[in-house]
């Protein structure tokens, strides 16, 4: 098997000749099958491992000593190549320090046998350890993982330059600091804290040679617009421009992984980072992760006007908070590049959104903003949580009278999931909500584990009533079809069927949709055809279309 090399052959020449420390990162798998369509969602594409290149980059600007990195992501590989891919980088690199990402509670299952690698290759690498989920887990991970040597508590850009200035011999001595959790800071009972990067204009200029671009996407952002399937062309890049969350909703575990105050990379710097990644790498799509990229208005103006020029797609899949949008951000939003606006909105009922989930937005306000963004030109989607505890069928009822009401373009609906970290899983802790057992990695975004039969919440009943939401407003009174804009709905649909075609009521609306167009009977006739064979092979799908009376006239046709 070739392993791709994660840097160029000149810049391997160049750290080779340099005596130093090397580091590896090695990105844990979490890719994951197209999940069922009849499931909400899953992550199932390949994104730069970006809190890893912010890492490692900042370790080549800002280190005190010579440093040689190497970046590995198991994404790449396959479950049969990944010893062989480790054990190639280990021998390439021969690495001082090894740290592993861990992002998503999923990859958790791979920390051990790559770490026991690692230490079997060489006992005396230091074997560290960092991401999200490492974070809200870092109390628990050291009792199960004897190969890892230590923890690193949210940001890792300062901590790990310290530990690389450090001499080999002093290392173990830094590791007593925070923001590293060892296994004597856990006997000694001391709780991690954060060493914020304190400008973050030193974090923005990404080294993407240190990774092969050309393996990388982000489909999942979904949008009619996309180009993903009609450009082979697409030059996709992301850029986080902030970091905090001044808010605290009950399911998020963002403050304890950056912290409630915000910090922002000022506006010149990421202009002249956009101007960069243009004249380098094309850049013609840029993707904001903020978790607020609007709440400093005057701050997202600006950014939004010097952006305009570029003649570049703007995404924000993350989803933005729709209090901080007025006419003028709407229209920059549009003149910047943005086609599609997610607004994290949660829910349609005034009492979930202030009582459950404490976020501050009052329903009254969507349709508004809901209308200007339209006004503008823009598709907006809606970010809904459900299966919430405290939230009842009289408050989903609400969601989808909002939905309806406001005229919003498409919906998503998550599951709502008790991440470590959250006040969600400590409700659901005390309240005995969830097993008293469950482990590091057992909690997977989108499978919903809530069980609470006592307030109507049960994991058979909730994620039924989440499909159906999706399936009445998406699909069954779809926007674009009420209105006559078939040529989007087509989009939607197709968006939807390039993520999981086995999708019976996109191919049946689909159908629908080329119908009123006129034209293209084949396809018509074939995806009618598909809609049929789903539903007489699949009872998921015959009940769901049942429900919303798509099969019964067939069914007395042929009775």
């Amino acid at each position: 098997m070739q392993i791709i090399p994660t840097t160029s052959e000149d810049q391997i020449a160049v750290k080779s000749s340099v005596a130093g420390t090397s580091v590896l990162f090695i990105m844990l798998p979490y890719l994951v099958k197209k999940s069922d369509a009849t499931k909400t969602k899953t992550k199932s594409y390949l994104a730069f491992p970006y809190g890893v290149l912010s890492m490692a980059t900042y370790l080549e600007n800002y280190s005190q000593t010579p440093v040689r990195i190497e970046i590995l992501d198991l994404n790449l590989f396959t479950a049969e190549e990944i010893p062989g891919a480790i054990q190639s980088s280990l021998e390439n690199s021969r690495p001082d320090i090894v740290g592993l990402s861990l992002m998503f509670d999923q990859s958790y299952r791979y920390v051990s046998g790559v770490a026991g690698q690692v230490k079997k290759f060489n006992y005396e690498t230091l074997v560290l350890m960092g991401g999200a989920a490492t974070t809200t887990s870092w109390d628990g991970i050291l009792h199960e993982q004897e190969s890892i040597d230590a923890l690193c508590y949210s940001e890792g850009e300062t901590a790990i330059r310290g530990l690389v200035d450090a001499k080999p011999e002093d290392r173990l001595a830094v590791l007593r600091n925070h923001p590293w959790v060892t296994r004597q800071s856990l006997e000694n009972k001391r709780r991690p804290l954060t060493i914020y990067v304190e400008n973050l204009n030193d974090v923005v200029n990404i080294n993407y040679d240190l990774v092969d671009v050309t393996a990388y996407s982000m489909k999942e952002a979904f949008s009619p617009f996309a180009s993903y399937r009609n450009e082979e062309d697409v030059r996709q890049f992301f850029i986080v421009t902030s970091r905090g969350c001044p808010f605290k909703c009950v399911f998020c575990a963002e403050p304890s992984l950056h912290g409630a105050t915000m910090r922002y990379i000022d506006v010149d710097v990421i202009i002249d980072h956009v101007e960069f990644l243009i004249e380098k790498y094309g850049l013609n799509v840029l993707t904001f992760y903020d978790d607020q990229l609007l709440l400093h208005t005057e701050r997202a103006k600006e950014l939004f006007r010097r952006l305009a020029p570029f003649n570049i797609r703007v995404e924000a899949p993350n989803g933005v908070t729709l209090a901080y949008i007025d006419d003028e951000m709407a229209y920059l939003m549009k003149q910047a590049g943005f086609d599609t606006i997610p607004l994290a909105i949660e829910s349609g009922s005034d009492f979930v959104l202030n009582k459950v989930i404490k976020k501050p937005l009052k329903v009254k306000k969507v349709k508004p903003v809901v209308e200007l963004l339209q006004r503008n030109g823009i598709f907006v989607q809606a970010f809904f949580v459900i299966g919430l505890p405290g939230e009842m069928d009289e408050h989903r009822r609400e969601t989808l009278d909002l939905i309806q009401d406001a005229d919003v373009d498409w919906s998503g609906f998550s599951l709502a999931t008790p991440i470590r970290g959250s006040e969600l899983y400590t409700i659901c802790k005390e309240k005995g909500y969830i097993e008293a057992d469950l482990g590091i990695g057992d909690i997977m975004i989108n499978e919903y584990i809530i069980h609470a039969p006592e307030i109507g919440l049960d994991a058979v009943r909730i994620p039924r009533q989440a499909y159906l939401m999706n399936l009445e407003v998406n699909f069954v009174n779809n926007r674009q079809m009420r209105i006559g804009n078939y040529e989007t709905a087509v989009r939607c649909f197709d968006e939807v069927i390039e993520r999981y075609d086995n999708h019976a009521f996109a191919h049946y609306y689909l159908a629908e949709a080329l119908e009123k167009l006129g034209g293209r009977e084949n396809d018509v006739k074939r995806n009618r055809e598909i809609f049929w064979d789903l539903v007489e092979t699949d009872d998921t799908w015959r009940d769901y279309s049942r429900e919303f009376g798509l099969i019964e006239p067939r069914l007395a046709v042929e009775a």
